[in-house]
Parts: C-alpha cells; sequence; structure tokens
C-alpha cells in the first residue's frame, strides 16, 4: 500500500504522534511519502525519514511567547493565497508519487488536494472548530473566528476523521472539538497515538534508575515543546524559577532535537532533547509542561500529574489546561506570574492528587489501541484507493 501523509509543522505535537504511525506503516513494508514544514519538517527529518517540504502557515506571536492577533493577522494577510500554494504542491506530490491513500495530520490542504484527486482521506485532528479569543483585540478575534470557521467544513470533505482524544467525558481538547449536527457522522474518537505505551516499559522506580535518578524521590519531568518562540518563553521562565525545586530530581529537555550534551547541576540533569521521551514519561512523577495536546495526552496515558503552562492568549492550550485541571489531572499556572514559589507549589499540590483519574485513564488508553485503530482506518481506505 503507498501512503502519502501530510503533517502539520507547527510545534512538535502532529509530528510526533504522525510518527508513530509512519514508522508502523514503514515496518509492515507499506510505501509513505511524507510532507510537512516548519519546525515539524525540521522534527521529522532529525528522526531519519525524508520529508518533502511544502509551503508553511503559522499563526502571529507576541514578544512574551503568546498568540498575538494582530500579528496573527498581519502574517495571514495572504492566506488564500499561502493555502492555494500548499493544495497545488500536495497535487503536484500526489499526482507524482500516486499514493492509494492520504493520511492528513491537520493539512486541510492535502484534504483538498486528495479530494480533487478523487483520493481516500483520513484526517488526524485533536481540534475540530476552534475559538480564537483574545481580551485586547475581541473585534479582531471575532473576525478571525468567521475565518476559521471555514476549516471545518473542509475536515467534512474527508472519507474518515480520527480525533486523537479519549471520547466523551473523557475528552481533554472538548472546547476545540465542538461539532455541528451531521459533522459527526464520519468521526471517531481513536485515544492518544503512541508508538510504545507504559505496558512497553518498566514500573516508576526502575524507569528511574534506568534515567540515572534515585528512585526513592520524586522526579519532576521538564518538557518543553512547541514552536521555537514558545519554547523560548517557555525555558526563560521555568528557568528563572527552578530555584523552588532545588531540593528536588529535575530532568529539563530544552526541547532541541539533534543534539545528545547532558548538563548535571546537582539533582538536575538538563538535555537538548530525550532520545526516549516514553521512558523518560515512564520515570516521571511530575511533567512540567505547556498545554500542547499531544504533550498532555501522552503524560496522561503514562500516569504523570501534570504542572501546565499554557502559552498566553492560546485558545487551544488554555481549553487542554483547563479540562485537565477539571478532571483532577493537572495544575494550571500563568507563565506570566511564575516565580519560583508559585512553581515550588504547582508541583507540591499535583504531586497530591488522586491517582484514580489516571487509573482510569490507563485502562482507555489500552482499550482505545489509538495508533493501531489509525493505521486499520487508513488500511481500510487504501485498499479500496487501490481496487
Amino acid at each position: 500500500m503507498r501512503v502519502h501523509v501530510a503533517i502539520c509543522g507547527i510545534g512538535f505535537g502532529h509530528a510526533s504522534r504522525s510518527l508513530a504511525v509512519v514508522r508502523y506503516l514503514l515496518e509492515r513494508g507499506d510505501e509513505v511519502a511524507i510532507s510537512s514544514y516548519g519546525d515539524g519538517l525540521d522534527y521529522l527529518r532529525s528522526s531519519g525519514l525524508e520529508v518533502n517540504p511544502v509551503r508553511g502557515v503559522d499563526y502571529g506571536r507576541a514578544p512574551g511567547g503568546g498568540v498575538s492577533v494582530r500579528w496573527t493577522a498581519l502574517r495571514n494577510v495572504f492566506l488564500p493565497l499561502m493555502v492555494s500554494q500548499q493544495v497545488f504542491q500536495e497535487m503536484a506530490l500526489m499526482e507524482s508519487w500516486r499514493p492509494d491513500v492520504v493520511l492528513s495530520d491537520t493539512r486541510a490542504s492535502a484534504v483538498l488536494a486528495a479530494k480533487a484527486l478523487g483520493l481516500p482521506v483520513v484526517t488526524l485532528l485533536n481540534q475540530y472548530r476552534t475559538v480564537l479569543g483574545h481580551r485586547n483585540h475581541p473585534r479582531a478575534a471575532s473576525v478571525a473566528n468567521g475565518l476559521i470557521d471555514i476549516v471545518p467544513r473542509v475536515w467534512n470533505l474527508s472519507d474518515r476523521v480520527a480525533i486523537a482524544d479519549y471520547p466523551p467525558p473523557y475528552t481533554i481538547s472538548s472546547r476545540n472539538l465542538h461539532m455541528r449536527r451531521g459533522e459527526e457522522r464520519r468521526v471517531e474518537f481513536v485515544g492518544p497515538v503512541l508508538d510504545r505505551g507504559p505496558e512497553s516499559y518498566p514500573d516508576r522506580e526502575r524507569a528511574k534508575e534506568l534515567m540515572g535518578f534515585s528512585p526513592d524521590e520524586p522526579l519532576v519531568c521538564v518538557l518543553t515543546t512547541g514552536p521555537s518562540a514558545e519554547r523560548r518563553a517557555f525555558r526563560e521562565r521555568v528557568f528563572a524559577a527552578l530555584d523552588g525545586i532545588k531540593d528536588l530530581q529535575v530532568l529539563f529537555s530544552l526541547g532541541e532535537p539533534g543534539s545528545s550534551e547532558v548538563r548535571v547541576n546537582g539533582k538536575w540533569r538538563i538535555v537538548p532533547w530525550l532520545q526516549d521521551e516514553h521512558l523518560a514519561l515512564a520515570a516521571a512523577d511530575v511533567v512540567v509542561s505547556r498545554a500542547g495536546q499531544t504533550t498532555v495526552l501522552k503524560s496522561i496515558a503514562f500516569g504523570c500529574r501534570m504542572v501546565l503552562l499554557p502559552v498566553p492568549d492560546h485558545a487551544e492550550q488554555l481549553g487542554n489546561a483547563s479540562s485537565a485541571e477539571s478532571k483532577g489531572l493537572a495544575v494550571v499556572l500563568d507563565q506570566r506570574t511564575l516565580t519560583p514559589e508559585s512553581l515550588r507549589a504547582g508541583v507540591m499540590r499535583a504531586l497530591e492528587l488522586d491517582r484514580r483519574p489516571f487509573d482510569d485513564y490507563a485502562e482507555l488508553t489500552g482499550r482505545l489501541g489509538g495508533l493501531r485503530r489509525i493505521v486499520e482506518l487508513v488500511t481500510s481506505l487504501g485498499r479500496r484507493g487501490a481496487a
């Protein structure tokens, strides 16, 4: 089977979950062509894959790393032209390679290209209809939301839509998954997409030992994720507050692929990149991170309590963080007011969260089998496309 995989390149989240699907397909002997842009392109290439670069799109950011409605509007003033370029690039790739099926991870242009060529398409999402909110520019946000509402019409063209989240009432991204009547008929909640789940790793104490930490003390894993501007702001804020947990074991990933330098400072270990992020999650008692959906779901799947610092004014991340907190899975802090004292208080509160919700999610994670289900959907449509 020949599969064209088109991946959103904003940050690492889409690329990391799609990488699991790509590796599964390659290991079973399928042929795969990949397209992406931005951070996702770099991440996939650093994983040893050949990736076709396409025109990128992104949102604008304020100097502190938060979402800026003004800069988003300026950056995307020619958005229709940019999307059209993406569509034509994807069509050219598909026409030259002739796939049996297309897998789009949050790439509207790939869906449009696939349908224009009569190809079946599975779309992988964690946000169906995102609402942009901004306290300083409510009118601009309202206009932007009118434009954003065009995107679900594209998702509706897909043959199947797989939501990389837990089904209701366990859904984390519920604020970003509002669907109108009839839109849900092609939709299936498949759960987190993991190439290896917690069952593939030892218990937390042994995982700490394998990571070089004491099994008898809590381990805080700081994961730097997202686009470069957001990673930079997150690192600066957390580093400035890190003395608040200087007595705890800390594994701090800077989120910079391609390097292996390690710095050790007492109980802290600072690494540019985690070669096995899942082993780190298996070892961590608490994860400190942004509130990107992929990182949040991975942390939940591995039973990690969370301290979340969502990107300011980022509707999707604010929704994820609020949902995780309401379900007893996380403590939410504001990066703009983060101090050593507030970081310590957040970590201590997280360590005291009840384990029962995590046990429920662990059972659900195993039962859903997100990666397996995505591959089943792709395979089913691929056979139809090859017939």
